[in-house]
């Protein structure tokens, strides 16, 4: 047997051995663990069968109820519409085809091999750098719904593959008809004249129309981006997004953001993520809920850099809660002594003393 017989042999054997045999005694099992009926337990081993090898469970009794493994089974295909229908085929030959992307996945499958942000498939870098070729993150969204000017030209993107070689190109066609010619690149992040491409591989300009994104593209893009939609809500809607809420409340920064500029008060469902993050729960204390928020307290104590500010400008007088953890740290204790307590400290003279500067500082500001 030769090589590529044994490849194909060994991968059918594989599917034989793992795949779920749609037998009388596994349907009764699934119908006996997850109560479902008997044409649903069929079609259930099917599409298992079909993402198997993407689940982390490969027995399909293996998960605690039938709503568990459903959503994993929904997961993976999810994932692989967002990589197979996020690329639309709008023209091929036998030398090159042409996609119209969609969704980041798919610009990270079929950009694999070029240099283009919108296809980087990594995670930031921890300082700021990006990879090697300085790309920080996936751009893709950036591109297709123009985050830094949310009413401008959302462009349609377009990538030019060819067939007998490894070139790549990427094509921005703006919504007013016009292309962005700074963006169109060639697999080493190259400018490229549109002509050379049109002209080496035969294309007709018509190709590459534009192509208006739809709501749910939009809505699908704010799950990757809260900020995005918090920005949307406030640009274009001018107002509450409530398809979108469920996304943007998961990120605190965008959660107090909208509760502030497009609410205009309080935003209860989001407030549990609102106060993971000390600084936002601060923000949302001070301008939101205009005064103590008892429940985020602890939280903002554990940042004890801000927790003067809380006294000064939510308590609007002593936090005496907090002020055992104040007067260790002789910086924030003198600042808390002129900006709260407006007067002298007795309690927090100690620990002051140990910086010589800001004594001298303290003991002439209250003249001692």
């Amino acid at each position: 047997m030769n090589t590529d017989c044994k490849l194909i042999w060994e991968s059918y054997s594989y599917k034989l051995i793992t795949e779920l045999a749609v037998s009388k005694v596994n349907v009764q099992r699934l119908i006996t663990k997850y109560g479902i009926d008997e044409p649903t337990a069929r079609a259930l081993i099917d599409r298992f069968n079909k993402v198997e090898g993407a689940l982390a469970k490969k027995d399909i009794f293996a998960y605690g109820n039938i709503d568990e493994l459903e959503a994993a089974i929904g997961a993976v295909t999810t994932e692989r519409e967002k990589t197979t229908k996020g690329a639309i085929n709008v023209f091929e030959s036998d030398e090159v085809k042409v996609l119209l992307i969609r969704t980041k996945e798919a610009s990270i499958k079929n950009g694999r091999g070029t240099h283009w942000c919108i296809s980087y498939d990594g995670e930031d870098d921890e300082d700021g750098g990006g990879d090697e070729h300085g790309v920080v993150g996936n751009q893709f969204y950036t591109y297709f719904l123009s985050i830094d000017l949310i009413k401008s030209n959302e462009p349609s993107i377009y990538f030019v593959i060819s067939k007998t070689n490894d070139e790549k190109f990427s094509i921005l066609k703006n919504k007013d008809g016009s292309y962005d010619y700074e963006e169109i690149r060639d697999k080493n992040n190259q400018k490229v004249k549109l002509q050379y491409i049109i002209s080496k591989y035969n294309l007709q300009k018509s190709i590459f129309k534009y192509v208006p994104i739809t709501p749910q593209e939009r809505l699908r893009a704010t799950v990757e981006i809260p900020r995005l939609a918090l920005a949307y809500a406030i640009d274009v809607i001018k107002g509450r997004w409530p398809e979108a809420e469920p996304c943007i409340m998961k990120d605190s920064d965008a959660a107090g953001a909208y509760a502030l500029d497009v609410i205009k008060g309080r935003w209860r469902e989001a407030e549990p993520y609102i106060m993971k993050n000390p600084e936002v729960a601060l923000a949302y204390a001070k301008d939101v809920i205009k005064g103590r928020w008892p429940e985020a307290e602890p939280i903002i104590m554990k940042l004890l850099e801000i927790v003067p500010w809380y006294a000064k400008d939510v308590i609007k007088g002593r936090w005496r809660e907090a002020e055992p953890y104040i007067m260790e740290d002789p910086r924030l204790a003198v600042g808390y002594a002129k900006d709260v307590i407006k007067g002298r400290w007795r309690e927090a003279e100690p620990y002051i003393k140990k910086d010589p500067d800001l004594w001298y500082y303290y003991i002439d500001k209250f003249n001692l």
